[in-house]
């Protein structure tokens, strides 16, 4: 595995890590760099980095303890996938990154005491880690020489985080759900549907469409960093459509029909879910998430779209220190009142919401009196005429 770990020069000694899981999958861990900044917010703290196998610099190698489980797996996947899956079935199997390469590289860093932050993809891979790998092992002193006592996990970061499958993609087209594919114009809603129906995806168009709304909904940031292009240099495109499927608007893949959500009350750590205002993963997604994990809290930052960690860097790196710090100095998460990461997301007019707590910025209330206070005065001078416009003035009542 290639990787890399980032701490504070000033400080002589770790306190805790934090093991970062890129998304994809099969996209380099590069664009994730941003969050190298949480070394040097205080705490003791490494931030470690990789590459999942079949990535970036991680070299596919042979692996014949690896088996798929996924049902899904049995199933055809695109051709474009067809050498991985002869070669190394082990790279479209969800449980080979979550129970075997993370555990062996934990094992191989000598963790004791770590957080695990997954982007996407990467959620999925930490969920089925703490649920499957952790929980069956925290009663055990060491498993193969491996320390998994409970406390070596102490927090799960998800962010723009996926459970279940089909309800992103469902509340990626939900016109209750601002901000998404159903926000779009018509023609171009209908242009998408045509062009999934027929699979054109290598076609012109396809592309064209796909690239346009990446800007709008992936990464908003333009023109992309650095960081960004290296990630998108090194993708492993087999691994990628044979999890997720050709079409960047539906999952067929082996992913197709993951869903976590009945485990997810078996979580016994905190969770801190993070996803943008403009993240394919909608705030109800989130949300339905949210409500089955016994200890969370959940933060969305108001300029990004899947990727927080550049489109919102500084707010992002802010809000899960913050996260991080309560959960070492053993605060409650989940039940606070204007903490430090309220107070954290409010900077930026975010939002911070714990349990069913829905905590709005107080900039964002001052917004509120100062548009109320425009509105009453634009009536008193007579400026706004509301309910002026007319038939007769050239418009037309739009039924």
């Amino acid at each position: 595995e290639s990787y890399q770990s980032m701490s504070n020069s000033n400080n002589s000694s770790i306190s805790h890590s934090i093991i970062a899981l890129h998304g994809g999958p099969g996209w380099p861990h590069s664009y994730l760099l941003p969050l190298k900044q949480l070394a040097c917010r205080g705490d003791t703290a490494e931030v470690i980095f990789y590459d999942q196998a079949g990535c970036g610099e991680s070299v596919p190698y042979a692996n014949t303890t690896a088996t798929v489980s996924n049902t899904s797996a049995d199933t055809t996947i695109n051709d474009a996938a067809s050498s991985v899956k002869d070669q190394y079935p082990h790279l479209l199997d969800p449980t080979y990154y979550s129970e075997i390469e993370l555990p062996t590289l934990i094992h191989h860093w000598k963790l004791q005491h770590y957080h695990v932050l997954g982007h996407s993809w990467g959620t999925i891979l930490a969920q089925l880690f703490a649920l499957n790998y952790v929980n069956k092992h925290k009663k055990n002193t060491t498993v193969e020489g491996f320390n998994t006592k409970e406390e070596g996990l102490q927090s799960l970061i998800l962010s723009g985080p996926i459970s279940n499958a089909q309800a992103y993609i469902s509340a990626q087209w939900n016109p209750a759900d601002q901000n998404n594919l159903a926000s779009l114009p018509p023609f171009v809603q209908h242009r998408i549907h045509a062009l999934e129906e027929s699979k054109a995806y290598d076609s012109m168009e396809y592309k064209a469409i796909d690239s346009v709304l990446s800007t709008f909904f992936t990464l908003r940031t333009a023109p992309p960093p650095d960081c960004f292009g290296d990630s998108a240099a090194g993708v492993n495109e087999e691994v990628y459509v044979g999890m997720q499927g050709a079409s960047e608007f539906t999952i067929s893949g082996v992913l197709g029909d993951l869903d976590l959500t009945s485990r997810l009350p078996e979580l016994s750590v905190p969770v801190l879910l993070t996803h943008g205002k403009y993240d394919t993963m909608r705030p109800s997604t989130v949300k339905a998430i949210q409500d089955q994990i016994p200890i969370s809290e959940r933060v969305m930052f108001p300029h990004s779209g899947h990727v927080s960690m550049i489109d919102d860097a500084g707010l992002m790196n802010d809000v899960v220190a913050s996260f991080i710090h309560r959960v070492e100095e053993g605060v409650e998460i989940g039940g606070m009142n204007e903490g430090e990461t309220t107070k954290a997301a409010a900077a930026a007019d975010g939002t911070v919401e714990e349990g069913d707590a829905v905590k709005d910025s107080p900039s964002h209330s001052w917004a509120w009196i100062k548009v109320v206070i425009a509105f009453l005065a634009g009536l008193v001078i007579g400026e706004l005429k509301i309910g002026r416009r007319r038939n007769g003035d050239g418009y037309t009542t739009i039924a």
